[in-house]
């Protein structure tokens, strides 16, 4: 049995994420996020990402909330099938009642069921 140790559930979806990297050699990208929560969200890319990395995102969700250039921690990383999968924290103060807000009016609207 797994344990749940996330203090805030996330909403499963699938919203294209522009990336943009300080350090390293490529400085922007593309993904697409695969769940979020006003803390954070998981993320799919092709770009490599590593524990401990900064990286700027920028979203749009369906009711034309839009999130830019906000500053995250990667948590933690996988690979999969050419894909890195982060787990990523919010480090700038996100409008949290908003994001919550609209996660739970996606949410109920298209049936799904927080993660």
């Amino acid at each position: 049995m797994q344990i749940e140790r996330r203090k805030i559930p996330r909403f499963s979806t699938s919203i294209p994420v522009e990336l943009r990297f300080p350090s390293g050699d490529k400085k922007e990208g593309w993904g697409r996020i695969l769940n979020l929560s006003p803390e954070g969200l998981m993320l799919e890319t092709r770009f490599p990402m590593k524990v401990a990395g900064v990286v700027y995102v920028s979203f749009f969700l369906r009711d034309g909330a839009q999130f830019d250039n906000l500053r995250t921690r990667i948590i933690r990383v996988s690979y999969e099938d050419g894909y890195y999968i982060a787990g990523i924290a919010f480090d700038d103060v996100v409008d949290q009642e908003t994001l919550r807000d609209v996660i739970a009016a996606l949410a109920y609207e298209g049936g799904f069921h927080l993660a």
